[in-house]
């Protein structure tokens, strides 16, 4: 019995493949791309949907669903075609880390306050990993930490946003999809098996 609720589902697969498909067009269409000296980078919307992901279906369909939108946005992007991999690393564990807070010891996603740490949580852990990377790829092209990190300022400047955007955005939808998917079979399910 218990491994069979821990099985992949057509729900699973559904629910995954409409939050990615989601999470790639807010990645696509609702984000504002800022040059800058080390790449090209972005005050976006989709880490607040990333961080519903992870609210809405617990955290491994959750970190599925926002990899593999993320992956595809930067696929569908020449410039980011390289990094593909390493931006579903980094979606996949924003979501996950933000899953496995709001649904720690059974609470489901229903708790203000424990929902609340798990966004900034997640939200912070991205910002820093999204630096840190920045830092280490110049740090493989023959830079010093120090240059390295300058040249990523612009990145970290543009984090602040984007984490707060993140946090207030996800808070301030979750109640309502989760009151909307409550009401449908179809989202009664998914809801119901998000990571026992």
């Amino acid at each position: 019995m218990k491994s069979t609720n821990n099985r992949i589902s057509l729900y699973d697969i559904v629910m995954v493949g409409l939050m990615a498909a989601v999470v790639f067009v807010v990645t696509m269409f609702l984000s504002i791309r800022i040059p800058t000296p080390t790449g090209t980078t972005m005050i976006k919307l989709a880490n607040a949907f990333v961080l519903l992901c992870g609210l809405l279906l617990g955290p491994v369909r959750g970190g599925l669903a926002a990899g593999i939108g993320s992956m595809f946005f930067d696929l569908m992007t020449p410039e980011y075609v390289p990094e593909a991999w390493l931006t579903f690393v980094r979606f996949f564990l924003m979501a996950w880390l933000c899953g496995v807070i709001a649904h720690w010891a059974g609470a489901r996603a229903k708790k203000f306050s424990r929902n609340l740490t798990a966004c900034v949580v997640a939200a912070v852990f991205s910002a820093v990993f999204y630096m840190f990377k920045g830092i280490i790829t110049l740090m493989i092209g023959g830079s010093g930490f120090v240059p390295a990190f300058i040249g990523n300022v612009p990145k970290l400047v543009t984090s602040v946003p984007n984490t707060i955007i993140a946090v207030v955005v996800a808070m301030a939808l979750l109640p309502a999809l989760q009151k909307a998917l409550s009401h449908t079979s179809f989202g009664r399910k998914p809801t119901q098996t998000a990571e026992k």
